[in-house]
This record gives structure tokens, C-alpha cells and sequence, in this order.
């Protein structure tokens, strides 16, 4: 059977899989022979963990006597770096020991990679050449596993307490001589950190279940390693200084993910298949059918005897995603797989059902649902729940279409959305770290009138309260954060929130007192003298007042906490009943906000003609998620497509 690059391959027989011996030398050609060996009767060898590298930069190598194997350099450096000078080495590199261009085979093996990580004595992570800062070899494990290892606070290692914010910076070519910390040697480390991490290793699918799986993995990069447990707590202990507030929340979050995966697995606790698309939702992968075939080693036996779907590459994407859903529903009992769904609204993912999440979207909205905020870190504090379900326990009611294009629900329409206060965007740096400051500053030039307007929905301008009761502003900032305590409890969330969000409040006090004064003065009936008197006393007013909020800035910089809402991404949304909700960026005056047994969480639906209603978005509606509008009389089954 031939393979990749005409290379003859053998076909595989059941319950086998093949390994690389690499020969010791110490000239750049590789030579190899690829063995079989049964799943159960393996030889002691190392699984390598990498990035495939450019496709159309192919290297030839000596494999089995044969000059038809070409793998891409990066796999060519990584196999260089691998080889002992005095012995052979074996390997197992899925480019390689896969043949890529057979389907059966490649599902097949799929099946086995839980066998072929655990088993290996120990999985290298291969990331590529050195990183090089000014022109020198620098590995930044060692000093942050130093500092990480004394405990050493933000404030204790050699920062500038100026007014110059270093994350402006990082990335110049003079940082490292001109940057913000006292020590050269400092802000060389910070600077080879953030190169490492965008290293694109860290954002593929296949690394969960590779690192996750391992009883032992090692990393290396250029001639330098560590143990994995250094790694990351060198890692961790960068995320945790918050250097990254304001950076493109995958470079951090694909590293806690992991190793949460891989210390469940040690324990024999498995994360629900759900909780792992959701958790990896941020990940890449060439294929979209390994956002869920990449997953699939990591899920319990008990899950496995219940889901239908198996890794299966003659199957389309259309038929693996749609599957998954079932599954999760199936698995689970509940209709919790549907706050994902909603692509009806772009273009790029029409040929799924709405109800139908495409895990191939980087969507970098956070979830409204709190099981699947426990995946983010909120430093010593976890996500307090405030909410259980808005249909108390009642269980979903599912029917499929014979082509599994639509799905009945049984629930009914609540209420309809009256207005929506535009998007809260949030910008990333995609090559810089961040720092809160730096997100507030963002935020403020571009949601200011975001802000405004959501405060209107909410009635916090007007001060009316909420048919709960509650004041307008408990009712904004709750349901900014979806009704949970990120901070752990209610008034230490209400005033991280408030401190974080008052330059907001600072900034329009400000602009509204400029408005005001210059209308007053304006319309004045004094003489011109007094105008222009007025208005000198105005400018330097407002001059002093836009000096001390600039400098209530920079004086404060250390002290602005991140922020924890969920809200970016997202509108808020007030019904022709007054209910104020959060929900996705694409909902519209009009749409309806439907409860489902077995939901917890409303749907936001849209009228497709025919009686049939599209996937928008899931939504938290303030003052009905435990249940309080829920009547089970009212459900009738409802059609989405």
C-alpha cells in the first residue's frame, strides 16, 4: 500500500501500530525503519508531541532502506534533536507512523491514541529551535522557576514604578536594554516568554490528549528542557503575575486547560465530552473533525459505552458535529450543548443547524453558563453560583428529524426582545502582554457608549428599580457577570466590579459636565466678556478635572483589578416585559427569549417561516433563572433548524 510521498506502506493489521527507530549518528541525514508492534505487546519507546510544520517544506529520509519518506523540517529538526549519538531510538510520530493517506487506517489509529500516549515511557513536546532574544540563545524556564519557587511577588522582582506602562513596550527591539524593569536580564526573560508561548504547539488539538495522557513528559526547545511540572509552573507562575490581562486569552488559557486535563486523568476523573469542547474551544486543528476526534481519548468509559460517534474520517463535518450534539444530549440529559449553538447568524457556518455548535469557531466569548466557567482561572477564588436552572428540574423532551436536521423541543416563547444596546468589544495584543490598565484603557475609547446605554436598559440613570425589588445598578453589574460571583461572594464581587468600572463613570461625569457648562454657556444672556470669562473658567475646570482622572490612571495602575464580566462579546438586551438579559452579539428587536424543560438556560430563538425557529444564542435573564417564570403547562413543541 503506498503512502504519503509514494513511501510503501504496509497495511496495518487490527490492534497494531507501527513505531520509528531512529539509528544513532552525527551527520544530518536521518536513517530510520519504521516497526509493528502490538498495542499489547509494546517495546519500551517515547511518543513525540509537535507541530507538523509547513506541508510544502519536505525533507527526505532514509526509512527502511527506501528514499521515499519526506516529512517537513520541522518533524526533520525534532527527529535530528531526538537521535543518540551511541544508540538507536525509538519513536512515535503520528506523521510518520500513520499513513496520512489511507482513511481506515487513520481512523483506526485515532482509536488507539490513548493506548499509544499512556503507554509511552515517557512523551517529548517538541517546540521548535531556540528562541533568540538580541541575537542570543535564551531559555526563560530556569529564572521564572527560581522566582516561581521563592514565591517571589510582582512588586519583589525588578520593575519600574513609573508611570511608563512596560507592556507598551515588551516587543520593541530595544526592550530588553531600554525596557521597564531595573534588570536587562529581566525583561530579556519577559521577552523570550511571550515568543515561546506563541509558538503554534500551543493551540493544537491533538496536544490535550498527547500531554494529557502522558505519565511522564519532558519539553523541549532548540538544547534546552524541563520536566513538564517545571514547565508549567514556570508558565503558570508568568499567568499568574498577570502579564496577560489584555493578551489574546489563548496564549494562556490552552496551558491551564491542559494541565487540568492532565491532573484529572491522573486521578482517573474525566472531564464530560461537552466540558471538553468547551474547554478547547480556543484550539486549532487542520482538520474541523479533530476539534472532536482529538477529544475523544480523554472521555470516561462510562461516556464512551453511551455516545454513538466514533472517529471515523470517511464521515463529513456536517455528520461528526451534528452527532456529537446528540451524543452530548444523550449523555448528559439536558439541553446544555445548545448554548453553543447559534451560527445561523454567520455566513461561514450554514450548513450546520443552528442548534448545532461548530467547535471549529475561535469564539473568545465566555460561556453564561457557570459549569463551564470552572475552567477559567479566577486566582484563589472559584466562580460562585448564584443560579441553578430557569426551568427548575425539569427534564428536556427531544425528538430528531429522519435527517437529523431539526430537532423538537418542548417549551414556548416568554417574551420578545424590545431593544438591544450594541456589542462590548474587546480588543487583544497578539504579540504583547497585558495589564489591566491597558484593558481598561482599550475599553474606554471604544465601549464608553456602550456603557451609557446598557446603564439606560437597566435603569440605572433613572434609578427605577427592578421588578425584583432590586436597585437598577445591583441589576446592571449582575447581570454584566450573568448572575455570578467571580470574586467568591456577592460584595466582593460588587466591589472588584465598581473600582474596576469607575473610570467609566469618571470619564462621563467629565464629558457631561463639558456638555452641560458649554450649552449653559451657550444660551447665557450676559455679555460676551462674561461668556469668554465663563468659558476660560470652564476650560481650566475641565482641564483640572481630565488632569486628575489622567493621573488617577497612572497612580492607580497597579491596584485596577482585572475584569471578570462576561459580558464582552456580548449585548445587552431589555423585553417588551422590562426582563433585562445578556446574550449574544446578533440578537435583535424581535426575537424571542424561550424557556425549554431541561434547559437551564433561556434560548433566544428567531422566526424562520414555516413555524420553524433558528438557533440565536442562550441568554442569562435577570430575576428568572431558578425557575420563577417557568410553567410547565405552557411547553409545546417547538422546531429548530
Amino acid at each position: 500500500m503506498t503512502g504519503q510521498q509514494g513511501y510503501p506502506y504496509r497495511a496495518l493489521q487490527p490492534n497494531t501500530i507501527r513505531l520509528l527507530r531512529v539509528y544513532q549518528g552525527a551527520v544530518n541525514n536521518l536513517v530510520c525503519d519504521l516497526e509493528v508492534a502490538h498495542i499489547d505487546r509494546l517495546p519500551s519507546y517515547e511518543a513525540l508531541s509537535y507541530c507538523w510544520g509547513d506541508p510544502s517544506e519536505k525533507i527526505p529520509i532514509e526509512c527502511n532502506a527506501s528514499g521515499g519518506l519526506a516529512i517537513t523540517k520541522n518533524l526533520h529538526s525534532a527527529l535530528h534533536c531526538l537521535r543518540l549519538s551511541n544508540q538507536p531510538r525509538l519513536i512515535w510520530a503520528d506523521a510518520i507512523c500513520i499513513n496520512q493517506e489511507d482513511i481506515e487506517e487513520r481512523s483506526s489509529q485515532v482509536r488507539l491514541m490513548k493506548d499509544i500516549y499512556q503507554r509511552a515511557s515517557s512523551v517529548v513536546v517538541w517546540l521548535g529551535e531556540p528562541i533568540e532574544v538580541d541575537g542570543k540563545d535564551l531559555w526563560p524556564i530556569p529564572p521564572l522557576l527560581e522566582a516561581a519557587q521563592k514565591n517571589l511577588k510582582r512588586t519583589q522582582l525588578p520593575i519600574r514604578h513609573g508611570t511608563k506602562d512596560w507592556v507598551r513596550h515588551v516587543l520593541r527591539p530595544d526592550y530588553t536594554t531600554n525596557g521597564d524593569l531595573e534588570d536587562k536580564r529581566w525583561n530579556a526573560i519577559i521577552k523570550s516568554l511571550i515568543l515561546l508561548l506563541h509558538r503554534p504547539w500551543f493551540l493544537r488539538t491533538w496536544i490535550i490528549q498527547e500531554v494529557g495522557l502522558a505519565t511522564h513528559a519532558i519539553v523541549i526547545c532548540g538544547s534546552h528542557s524541563a520536566s513538564w511540572e517545571d514547565f508549567y509552573r514556570a508558565v503558570s507562575y508568568a499567568i499568574d503575575l498577570d502579564y496577560f490581562s489584555a493578551t489574546l486569552p489563548e496564549m494562556y488559557s490552552s496551558m491551564q486547560n491542559i494541565e487540568r486535563a492532565r491532573r484529572d486523568l491522573a486521578r482517573q476523573q474525566y472531564l464530560r465530552p461537552l466540558d471538553l469542547y468547551a474547554s478547547f474551544r480556543v484550539f486549532l486543528a487542520t482538520d474541523p473533525r479533530d476539534k472532536v476526534f482529538g477529544l475523544y481519548s480523554l472521555f470516561s468509559p462510562s461516556d464512551l459505552a453511551v455516545v454513538e460517534l466514533q472517529p471515523d474520517y470517511n464521515l463529513d463535518l456536517t455528520t461528526v458535529y451534528t452527532q456529537a450534539t446528540i451524543d452530548c444530549i444523550a449523555t448528559e440529559g439536558n439541553l446544555d450543548v445548545l448554548s453553543f449553538g447559534g451560527q445561523d447568524c454567520l455566513v461561514a457556518h450554514h450548513q450546520l443547524p443552528t442548534w448545532v455548535p461548530d467547535w471549529a469557531y475561535q469564539d473568545r466569548t465566555k460561556p453564561l453558563l457557570p459549569r463551564f466557567l470552572s475552567t477559567l482561572s479566577f486566582g484563589e477564588h472559584q466562580w460562585a453560583r448564584t443560579w441553578q436552572s430557569a426551568t427548575g428540574t425539569s427534564y428536556p423532551v427531544v425528538e430528531l428529524s429522519e435527517n437529523k436536521k431539526c430537532i423538537m423541543l418542548s417549551g414556548y416563547v416568554l417574551d420578545r426582545v424590545l431593544d438591544t444596546g450594541g456589542t462590548l468589544e474587546k480588543e487583544y495584543y497578539t504579540s504583547t502582554p497585558g495589564h489591566p490598565l491597558l484593558e481598561i484603557n482599550i475599553v474606554m475609547k471604544k465601549c464608553s457608549d456602550v456603557f451609557e446605554k446598557w446603564e439606560d436598559i437597566c435603569g440605572v440613570s433613572a434609578s427605577i428599580p427592578y421588578f425584583t425589588g432590586e436597585a437598577a445598578w445591583d441589576v446592571y453589574w449582575k447581570t454584566l457577570h450573568a448572575g455570578g460571583y467571580p470574586h467568591g461572594d456577592e460584595q466582593t464581587t460588587k466591589a472588584t466590579f465598581s473600582k474596576w468600572y469607575q473610570p467609566f463613570r469618571d470619564l462621563r461625569s467629565n464629558t457631561e459636565y463639558t456638555a452641560n457648562r458649554i450649552e449653559e454657556i451657550k444660551n447665557s444672556d450676559s455679555s460676551t466678556a462674561y461668556k469668554i470669562a465663563a468659558g476660560v473658567g470652564w476650560f481650566g475646570k475641565v482641564t483640572y478635572n481630565a488632569m486628575r482622572f489622567g493621573m488617577g490612571l497612572v497612580m492607580n495602575k497597579n491596584k485596577f483589578p482585572p475584569s471578570k464580566i462576561l459580558a464582552f462579546h456580548r449585548t445587552l438586551f431589555k423585553t417588551e416585559r422590562g426582563l433585562v438579559g445578556l446574550s449574544s452579539r446578533h440578537v435583535r428587536k424581535g426575537d424571542a427569549i424561550a424557556l425549554f424543560k431541561g434547559g437551564k438556560m433561556p434560548m433566544v430563538l428567531r422566526e424562520a417561516g414555516d413555524g420553524d425557529w433558528r438557533v440565536v444564542g442562550d441568554s442569562y435573564v435577570h430575576g428568572i433563572m431558578n425557575g420563577e417564570e417557568f410553567d410547565r403547562s405552557r411547553c409545546d413543541a417547538l422546531r429548530i433548524g
